[in-house]
């Protein structure tokens, strides 16, 4: 319980002040979880910052199978609800970290290598994922039929990771979802 609580609260402080800004006193201080409970957890900050990457990319996860899972609903459509929520999430966070992982890799230290790959692995399994998902709406007749699924997503990715980046420097999560409606209407 308490190993979740401290990561969950590193993943908040990470976005908002920055991995080298949060001080693992503050972490304490702010999660209400004694020193040694956190180092019982966590032997230092980077080992924390894994936990954390973990964290966003096992959040994402559920989010991108709960909507491929929602067989019913056109590609569009799933597409959609996911940006809805990941725009949700941006306003919690105050536009924040609009994208964890891009904000993460690019704080975290040199040496962090395989945390950068992690978020790598990331990226292409998400990629897969949409590419699947273009699959299935070019099967459906939702769009064109000459469309290359994995050249899509690719692109997909690019434009929704833009958006995240400029939803935080314009504070207007709407941004997310209208350029992404966008880029669907032209694969009709």
């Amino acid at each position: 319980m308490n190993r979740k609580h401290v990561i969950e609260v590193a993943a908040i402080l990470f976005l908002e002040k920055g991995f080298a800004y949060t001080s693992m006193d503050e972490l304490v201080r702010v999660s209400k979880v004694s020193k040694s409970n956190v180092y019982y957890h966590f032997s230092n900050k980077e080992e924390l910052l894994e936990a954390v990457v973990d964290y966003w990319i096992a959040k994402y996860h559920f989010a991108i199978e709960e909507v491929i899972n929602q067989q019913q609903l056109s590609v569009e459509q799933r597409v959609t609800m996911f940006l809805m929520q990941l725009a949700q999430g941006v306003q919690v966070r105050e536009f924040k970290g609009s994208c964890p992982f891009i904000t993460l890799a690019i704080q975290s230290p040199a040496q962090a290598t395989q945390l950068k790959e992690r978020i790598g692995l990331f990226f292409a399994e998400l990629q897969s994922k949409v590419s699947l998902l273009i699959a299935q709406g070019v099967e459906r007749g939702e769009f064109r039929k000459a469309i290359q699924p994995e050249e899509i997503a690719s692109l997909f990715i690019t434009n929704l990771e833009g958006a995240l980046f400029i939803a935080e420097t314009q504070k207007d999560a709407t941004i997310i979802t209208k350029t992404a409606q966008q880029f669907m209407k032209l694969l009709h």
